[in-house]
């Protein structure tokens, strides 16, 4: 009798050890879900829990998606030859609104496309990127994630400020682009 009350001593423990791992197992993939959906609102500025989630469902991280967002940025600042002072500041200002923080490689990859216009065909894969997103995602999440990018786009064309400040705060050159941008997304 010892023996058997033994053995189902055993099992009942790997009953309840089996138990105990597939609910820390949910608590964590609850965790890493509710971590993604608070890093993609940081990204993104989406609020919207179905938005979020259908964000994740497809696989959309906020390292990715941070990366894709920085990409316009960069190209409306370079549009007119050159970044200015407040274009650059309003590019790191987004970037670490987005998660990508001084030292990431992200971080390294962006420094390096301010210090050097990046070539051509970055804005030609981020569009290939976007027509595949847009077919990936709901209406309105991908309205959503349109919204941010072009807000972002224009926040950055007029922190430059005109000349001197005054006038027009957005150049034509910037306009261009942006517009290009609207029309890929």
């Amino acid at each position: 009798m010892d023996e058997l009350h033994q053995r189902g001593q055993a099992l009942e423990n790997l009953f309840f050890k089996q138990k105990d791992k597939e609910l820390l197992e949910k608590m964590r993939a609850n965790l890493a879900s509710e971590e993604g959906r608070n890093a993609l609102t940081s990204v993104t500025g989406i609020s919207d829990a179905g938005t979020l989630d259908a964000l994740t469902a497809v696989g959309i991280s906020a390292e990715s998606i941070a990366s894709v967002s920085l990409i316009p940025l960069v190209v409306v600042a370079w549009s007119d030859g050159a970044i200015q002072d407040n274009e650059r500041k309003a590019i790191l200002d987004a970037a670490n609104a987005a998660g990508v923080t001084s030292g990431s490689p992200g971080y390294q990859l962006l420094d390096g496309w301010l210090q050097e216009k990046p070539a051509d065909d970055l804005l030609d894969s981020w569009k290939a990127y976007v027509s595949a997103l847009k077919t990936t995602l709901d209406e309105t999440a991908y309205g959503q994630i349109k919204s941010s990018i072009l807000s972002r786009a224009k926040d950055v064309a007029e922190a430059a400020g005109g000349f001197l400040g005054l006038g027009n705060k957005v150049s034509d050159s910037e306009e261009s682009v942006i517009a290009e941008l609207e029309s890929a997304l």
